[in-house]
């Protein structure tokens, strides 16, 4: 263990005589961003176990000039063997792009020669629509990549007298733009036999407390639901837990090597978990903090009475719609009762804040839908003093689930918006997603090849609104009610 220039702990070195092959594992946006999630802590985990491979960080910078370089040993781009990028939003392909362009790494696969690294990418984005990315990347990964990690590394060792993408088209769940209609998502069946990092790489001082500092714990995968615009619930089914012993064990290993009393836990749908309230009162027995993900309001309330021994005092939950009829609809079955009794139980233990995530656009009748959402938001701060504080954000059709047909008018949304602005309570703390950024995110959620020269042009460009706006010759939220909008 060792501290890097950002002064953190747990970052892995390694002897440059044992190193046969370097691989950047690149994440296009923020290191505050990268590092506020899972997915970077576990794939340079899982990613550095072989002793002759070298994993290094590299992340995306705005304000920095010239190429992008490791958080390790300040290696650029083009000195790795293999560049693994992996996105967990649609937005951050312009950033890949721009990575690519300070580097001097050409963009586009048929251009780069032998001597230029293998590009790779994966994510929950490319799992659901790579088709936007084919003509960049050489390899792509779908699904988890826990359970098929050591056969990755074999084959990348194995390669050194080969080629190296045909090595790794050789492990399951790796494929080119030629396979990818063979393909269906790999997924971890038995969570318990999958190596998980106790010693995680985070920053000795924070950069956002309470996120970055802490443990981040995985209690589960996938999600039983199938909520109808949920990519997890399309993809990653079904529901596999980690057992509550090897969570003990994770939670006793990792305090020690992560260095930490505080944990996030991690999972899609963490009320669900069928030993939660075991889990929270061994977080209570050994005096630790947590925090929760969104949890669902019909199995979250059984789980009230063991969160309020915890000390915890804000929850989030996600209505998505103030409409019961249109909740049911998209697979989630709760009702405005339900979510008042949550409410109701959680003033009695002292939950002092419960955030809600809303989804606009889910009807045709956007107006009628923000107005619900305030009839119902207002109401439910008349009744109880818990501090309420919203986010809504504009439906974004997702390849692969049912509303990926779904026309969104975010001209009417951001009408809805500014009805929500405007009658919301002024206790009650209120804030969106742009409006025109989520129909960016639309088109690159279901768009295909022909976007990739377009997002190339952007990027060149300097990747701001104005930048799409140019180069689609007209506004995006015109340009994707023109070409996507089914």
């Amino acid at each position: 263990m060792r501290k890097s220039r950002l002064k953190e702990i747990n970052v892995i070195e390694k002897p440059t005589r044992d190193v046969q092959w370097r691989i950047g594992l690149v994440y296009p946006n923020s290191y505050s961003v990268g590092m506020s999630g899972l997915t970077i802590k576990l794939l340079y985990h899982l990613l550095n176990q072989h002793q002759n491979i070298f994993v290094e960080r590299v992340f995306f910078s705005e304000t920095l000039p010239g190429p992008p370089k490791s958080i390790e040993t300040g290696k650029i781009l083009s000195q790795f063997d293999l560049l693994a990028f992996t996105f967990q939003f649609e937005l951050d392909y312009i950033n890949a792009i721009k990575m690519l362009l300070r580097s001097g790494i050409p963009v586009f696969a048929e251009d780069r020669m032998e001597d230029h690294p293998l590009l790779l990418a994966g994510g929950p984005t490319v799992t659901a629509n790579p088709e936007p990315l084919f003509d960049i990347f050489d390899v792509f990964f779908s699904g988890e990549f826990e359970s098929v990690a050591e056969i990755f590394l074999e084959a990348v060792i194995s390669s050194k007298n080969g080629i190296l993408s045909d090595s790794i088209l050789s492990v399951p769940g790796f494929y080119t733009p030629d396979t990818f209609y063979q393909l269906s998502p790999g997924i971890t069946s038995n969570l318990d036999e999958v190596n998980y990092p106790t010693a995680q790489v985070r920053p000795i001082k924070p950069l956002k407390k309470g996120v970055l500092d802490g443990y981040f714990l995985q209690i589960s995968r996938g999600c039983t639901h199938g909520c109808h615009f949920c990519l997890i619930g399309k993809y990653f089914r079904p529901q596999r837990e980690r057992s509550l012993p090897m969570l003990k064990n994770l939670i006793d290993r990792g305090t020690l090597d992560t260095k930490t009393e505080f944990f996030s836990l991690i999972g899609s749908s963490v009320a669900d978990y069928s030993q939660l309230k075991g889990l929270l009162d061994y977080f209570i027995k050994k005096k630790l903090k947590f925090t929760l993900p969104s949890i669902r309001i019909d199995s979250g309330i059984d789980v009230l009475d063991s969160i309020k021994q915890t000390g915890l005092r804000s929850l989030s939950i996600a209505p998505e719609t103030a409409l019961e009829d249109v909740r049911f609809k998209i697979g989630k079955k709760i009702s405005n009762s339900q979510i008042s009794e949550f409410l109701h139980k959680a003033d009695l233990y002292n939950i002092q804040e419960i955030r809600l995530y809303f989804i606009l656009g889910l009807t045709s009748g956007i107006v009628s839908e923000s107005q619900e959402i305030v009839n119902l938001v207002n109401n439910l701060a008349d009744f109880y003093p818990i501090k309420l504080t919203m986010s809504v954000t504009p439906l974004i059709p997702k390849r692969g689930t049912k509303l990926v047909d779904k026309c969104v008018n975010y001209k009417e949304i951001q009408e809805g918006f500014n009805i929500l602005k405007k009658n919301l309570g002024k206790t009650i703390r209120f804030k969106s997603f742009p409006v025109h950024w989520a129909a960016i995110q639309a088109i690159l959620s279901i768009g295909g090849r022909e976007l990739t020269p377009i997002m190339t042009d952007i990027a060149n460009d300097g990747g701001s609104y104005q930048s799409w706006k140019k180069n689609f010759d007209m506004e995006p939220i015109d340009y994707y009610l023109a070409y996507y909008c089914r």
